[in-house]
C-alpha cells in the first residue's frame, strides 16, 4: 500500500468514535469500525494495526475536546462568575454534539482510571482546575466562602447528568405529555446559571 491518506484515516476514527461510544474497548469489533466506516478490514488494519491503538486516538481525541471546554474558567481577564456561565455554554453545545460521550468516558474511566489518570497528565492545563481558582477566589473574598470541593462536584453533576440520563427523560417526559427537546436543554441549562448564581451572592 502507498501513503496514508489523511481523509480515510479521518473516516476510520469517526467510525471507531461511533462504535467505541456504543460498545466500548471491549464491545468493539474490528469488523464493526471497518463496516462503519465503509472500508475493508485490511485497510482498518494498515491504518491501525490494532484495536487497543485505534480506542487510544479516539478517547484522547475525545479527552482533548472535552477538556477543552474547561480552558474559559482559566481566563482570568473574566470575573469568575462570568468565566463559569460561558463554561456552563460551552459544555452543554459540547454534549449536544456528543451526547454519548459522558457516558463513553465514565465507563472507560471505571474500566482503566489509570489510563485516564495518564491522559489527563498530559491533556489538563493547571490553570484551568476550577477546585485551586475556587480556592484563590474565596482567600481574596472575590467570592463568598463554599467547599470548593462540593462546588465543582455539583456543578460538574448539574451539566453531565441530563445528557446521561436523557433516555430516561425521553420516556418519563413523554408518558406525561412532554418532550426531551432542546428548550429542555436549555432550561436546564438556565437552571444550572441559576445554581452559579445562587452560589455567588
Amino acid at each position: 500500500m502507498g501513503l496514508k491518506d489523511s481523509t480515510t484515516e479521518e473516516k476510520i476514527l469517526e467510525a471507531a468514535k461511533e462504535v467505541f461510544m456504543k460498545y466500548g474497548l471491549y464491545g468493539a469489533r474490528m469488523q464493526d469500525i471497518a463496516n462503519t466506516a465503509g472500508i475493508n478490514k485490511a485497510l482498518l488494519h494498515y491504518y491501525f494495526r490494532s484495536k487497543e491503538r485505534l480506542f487510544d486516538s479516539v478517547f484522547e481525541k475525545a479527552l482533548e475536546k472535552y477538556f477543552a471546554q474547561m480552558t474559559v474558567i482559566g481566563n482570568k481577564s473574566l470575573p469568575l462568575k462570568e468565566r463559569l456561565m460561558q463554561y456552563v455554554d460551552n459544555i452543554f453545545t459540547f454534549f449536544s454534539e456528543y451526547p454519548q460521550m459522558s457516558m463513553f468516558i465514565i465507563k472507560e474511566i471505571s474500566i482503566n482510571p489509570q489510563m485516564f489518570h495518564e491522559k489527563v497528565k498530559t491533556l489538563k492545563h493547571p490553570k484551568s482546575l476550577l477546585i485551586p481558582i475556587l480556592q484563590e477566589a474565596i482567600e481574596k473574598k472575590e467570592i463568598p466562602p463554599m467547599d470548593p470541593v462540593m462546588f465543582m462536584v455539583n456543578l460538574h453533576s448539574l451539566c453531565a447528568y441530563p445528557f446521561l440520563a436523557s433516555p430516561l427523560y425521553r420516556v418519563v417526559l413523554k408518558s406525561n405529555g412532554y418532550d426531551w427537546d432542546d428548550d429542555s436543554k436549555n432550561r436546564i441549562k438556565e437552571s444550572v446559571k441559576e445554581f452559579i448564581s445562587f452560589k455567588f451572592q
